[in-house]
């Protein structure tokens, strides 16, 4: 029998039993968030605790109550695992009175979640998964996805570096995650008449990456594209400059990095990383001071994931006031009508799929004598409009109940 993580409340006002769920709250006494993450495995230093930083911030912002009831916040780790994350969210809807699950990082977790959600007719509003079904034949009537698509990461990366490289070879991570940012990057590959000389698919959490770069190097392709996420991609990125991967010819592409990764590995093995990110702390004044007060609070700057955890549980509270209820059907219809504006997106806008539009920006990491302190680790290349970052409605969507 698989053990199950103890829930962990964190809020203004609340205690660990009565958040945590030992008996169901009383009904309307509070608004309760549920975040669901991995707070201790591969991915956790991308989203978990992060993840909790940046939805308090969100309450505290906001005020710390909606409606005259306080906002709570509960956090329970997911371990990666589906089954656990759906047991976890039926006890929050049903027992502990949750009116809206985000997190979500792993996209096979989001989509156990999403289900259980639907079900339910209770909101999700993912904060970490990418694949491209959460807004296609996975979407939901009180589904959001805010967290950028394989389509728009991977995607945009792949159109960007193909206009002058068109031989790539794919390192994916061998789960649903993994294979959207590969197959997101292929279709847009082959649009642009690149070819992919291989594909390699490892399993998740790997430490030994060896194999699958010699498969790289030795198919001639002059693009190495990482379709994994977390401790995987910083682990092939150091074990690639070990190979000697660059020095062979390849360059290399983050089909899902993060800007905060950067300080964490050798220049060597970074420098010159193109990849795509949802947030950018350097977009504008805004940006850069939220990013400064998360670093005060976390000792960590915040991963694309992270803010998207922020703007979503801040515009999920704009979106119940306005509602004047907690309703499911209604906040959403407020969270699709309301602009979406904070320091973390900017400006943007939910489509009727769900989908969360904003532009998006394809990076460059600069080395390290480059960098004029620790906001200072890219160069922009490129902003892509949100209509051309994520397209159009998939005909895969259908938003019946």
């Amino acid at each position: 029998m698989t053990k199950r993580a103890p829930t962990m409340a964190v809020a203004a006002g609340c205690l660990l039993l009565a958040c945590a769920g030992g008996t169901a709250r009383a009904a309307g006494d509070s608004v309760i968030i549920g975040l669901l993450d991995d707070l201790s495995g591969p991915t956790a230093d991308l989203s978990g605790k992060g993840k909790v930083v940046a939805a308090q911030m969100a309450i505290d912002d906001f005020g710390g109550s909606v409606l005259g009831k306080p906002v709570k916040l509960l956090a329970s780790d997911h371990q990666n695992k589906p089954e656990i994350a759906s047991t976890q969210a039926r006890e929050w809807y049903d027992r502990d009175g949750v009116d809206m699950i985000t997190g979500m990082s792993n996209s096979a977790v989001a989509l156990a979640v999403r289900a259980i959600a639907r079900e339910r007719g209770k909101v999700d509003v993912i904060a970490g998964g990418t694949a491209d079904s959460l807004v296609g034949a996975d979407c939901s009537p009180t589904g959001i996805l805010w967290t950028a698509t394989a389509r728009a990461i991977a995607g945009t990366t792949a159109a960007v570096v193909s206009q002058t490289e068109k031989s790539w070879f794919m390192l994916t991570v061998d789960y649903s995650g993994g294979k959207s940012l590969e197959a997101a990057a292929v279709e847009v590959l082959k649009s642009k008449g690149a070819t992919v000389a291989g594909i390699a698919r490892h399993p998740f959490n790997t430490a030994d990456f060896s194999s699958f770069l010699l498969q790289a190097q030795s198919s001639g392709a002059k693009v190495l594209a990482l379709s994994n996420t977390g401790n995987d991609t910083l682990t092939a990125l150091k074990q690639a400059n070990e190979f000697g991967i660059r020095e062979s010819g390849m360059s290399i592409v983050g089909l899902y990095f993060d800007t905060t990764q950067i300080r964490a590995l050798e220049d060597a093995a970074v420098k010159g990383l193109i990849y795509t990110s949802s947030f950018f702390w350097n977009r504008d004044a805004q940006a850069t001071a939220w990013a400064k007060r998360f670093m005060d609070q976390r000792g960590a700057l915040p991963s694309q994931s992270q803010a998207a955890t922020y703007s979503s549980v801040l515009h999920y509270l704009k979106a119940v006031k306005a509602a004047g209820t907690t309703d499911s059907a209604k906040v959403i219809a407020e969270m699709r009508r309301i602009p979406v504006e904070d320091p973390v997106t900017g400006k943007g806008w939910i489509r009727e799929d769900g989908r969360v539009m904003y532009d998006m920006y394809v990076m460059k990491a600069k080395p390290r004598e480059a960098m004029t302190g620790p906001l200072d680790v890219v160069e922009l290349v490129k902003t892509v409009p949100a209509d051309e970052a994520f397209g159009p409605v998939s005909t895969e969507c259908h938003l019946k109940s």
